[in-house]
């Protein structure tokens, strides 16, 4: 007769992601060295998971971790844990990742494509979708050499959608979760798939017990895809859960916070103080707007941009009394929507310095280089933050800025960004699509009363901190617990409601490490 299972909170977890918290690589001497991982994903929940000891698993992406792969093993992780990798081949990586992952499901879910002449779909997209089956089988083939420990199996993105059905196939009784970063599509832009890899899709999520979104926008999104597309799925949009088969599924919303430690340590650092300095010297007198992200078609970066144009049309007198320094890291390089978007951008950004620049001023500094350390320097001393995503699963950039900000800063930022849910009554909110709104919002943000912006600035660091990762790690070992039918005295206390977290400015500075 088979054991009970235990508590979640009680199991090992072991977790599943395209691109894992750490990377391998060969030193001058010959030594297997760790690097951390890249990635918003890495940055919100490997802090979290590693104090809980799991296992995580990845796609190698370097020589050294496909070295780690072929032995089978896992190497250590400070503080706590393990990474593992799952080697696959060059040319079915490039069609799981390059292929479907980035210019299918990223850009649909973010609603990205010109409807009127892409997608197109043909005999390559049924190639590099078998491609994506392939890399997700192997990847649950992998989770499941941990069979033995009963664990929890935490699945990540939209890379994965596949992996918990194939997993369920390998364990009936496993538990899954698998949490979705980004937005989910609605009915109509999911529906632009071929119905069979629409179907496989949904079907492939669904082999979880718990499905986790950012924001309740795209929960909603996938019970009504799941609705319109599964016929055999009874799907209840009011109590958020889907019964197929003999099992039911929860669809739940977990947003993704920060662990404001790391962040904290970093801003603190030299090399980071040494770039605030140089940063200051650079800007002099001038106010400071400031945007971080990468350099992709979802953040909107042409509109940012244009608005900026509008807005120095418009107000002359702001010329030579602001300066717009945007690190926009390349990123997806080699992906042909991706060149041609980045060249966009720098021809853009060098129109707008030639019209309106001169006598020693150049409105935009922008920088492509990878520099978490000039981003957070860059944090640290901000007038306005701008934050403009298409869309967003939730976005970080929101939610640092504001936690180490010492002006009082103001933040713009997108209804359409997930993390508007949160902070936005405490920010000046555009539509992502009105250029003009958002050149009137640079000029709110730039000439904003001191009063208001202290308010504004409260308000957001609050927000933010109210909630936190490990929060969000055992609200889903909770529903895990939940759905199964297992109690546990953990979860229960976390039956209470969630607190807002009270500090007056004081506290609030001193909490922050601002002066």
């Amino acid at each position: 007769m088979p054991q009970p299972q235990a508590a979640a909170f009680e199991s090992p977890l072991v977790v599943a992601s395209n691109r894992g918290p750490v990377s391998f690589r060969r030193d001058g001497a010959g030594e297997l060295v760790a690097e951390r991982g890249s990635g918003g994903l890495v940055t919100a929940i490997a802090g979290v998971l590693f104090e809980s000891d799991a296992t995580w698993l990845a796609c190698a992406m370097t020589e050294g971790d496909r070295e780690i792969a072929a032995t089978g093993a896992t190497t250590e992780v400070e503080p706590a844990g393990h990474a593992g990798f799952v080697d696959v081949a060059p040319e079915r990586f490039a069609g799981y990742y390059n292929g479907i992952s980035n210019r299918v499901l990223w850009q649909l879910h973010h609603h990205l494509f010109d409807l009127s002449y892409l997608p197109s779909w043909d005999a390559e997209t049924r190639e590099i979708w078998n491609d994506y089956r392939e890399v997700n089988r192997m990847v649950a083939a992998s989770l499941d050499t941990h069979a033995d420990r009963d664990p929890v199996y935490l699945v990540q993105d939209y890379h994965l959608s596949l992996v918990p059905a194939f997993l369920r196939q390998l364990q009936p009784n496993a538990r899954i979760a698998h949490f979705t970063h980004t937005p989910f599509a609605g009915q109509s832009f999911l529906g632009v798939l071929p119905s069979p890899m629409r179907d496989e899709l949904l079907r492939g999520m669904l082999g979880a017990d718990v499905l986790g979104f950012q924001a309740e926008r795209w929960a909603e999104n996938f019970l009504l895809c799941a609705r319109d597309a599964l016929p055999d799925a009874h799907v209840d949009v009011r109590r958020r859960r889907i019964r197929i088969g003999d099992r039911t599924v929860f669809i739940r919303t977990y947003p993704v916070s920060l662990d404001p430690e790391p962040l904290r340590a970093t801003s603190r650092s030299r090399e980071v103080r040494d770039i605030r300095k140089e940063l200051l010297a650079w800007k002099e007198d001038a106010a400071l707007l400031v945007r971080v992200d990468r350099l992709e078609l979802s953040k909107n970066i042409v509109r940012g941009f244009q608005a900026f144009e509008t807005f120095l049309h418009d107000r002359p007198d702001w010329h030579g009394k602001v300066r717009f320094l945007a690190l926009l890291p390349r990123s997806r390089t080699e992906i042909p929507e991706y060149q041609i978007y980045a060249e966009r951008v720098r021809e853009l950004v060098d129109m707008i310095n030639a019209k309106f620049g001169g006598a020693g001023w150049q409105p935009i500094e922008m920088r492509t280089d990878e520099s978490y350390e000039r981003a957070v320097a860059a944090y640290g001393i901000y007038d306005t933050l701008l934050v403009n995503p298409i869309f967003d699963g939730m976005n970080l950039v929101a939610m640092e800025g504001p936690l180490v900000n010492r002006q009082q800063g103001s933040l713009i930022l997108s209804q359409n960004a997930g993390a508007f849910a949160r902070l936005g009554r405490h920010t000046l909110a555009v539509n992502p699509f009105d250029v003009v709104e958002t050149a009137e919002a640079i000029a709110a943000g730039l000439e904003m009363p001191r009063d208001e912006r202290v308010r504004r600035a409260r308000g957001l660091a609050r927000a933010v901190l109210a909630r936190n990762p490990v929060r969000w790690l055992t609200a889903q070992l909770r529903d895990l617990d939940v759905v199964r039918g297992i109690a546990s005295q953990r979860s229960e206390e976390l039956e209470e409601p969630e607190r807002s977290i009270d500090f007056n400015i004081g506290d609030l500075d001193e909490a922050l490490g601002r002066p």
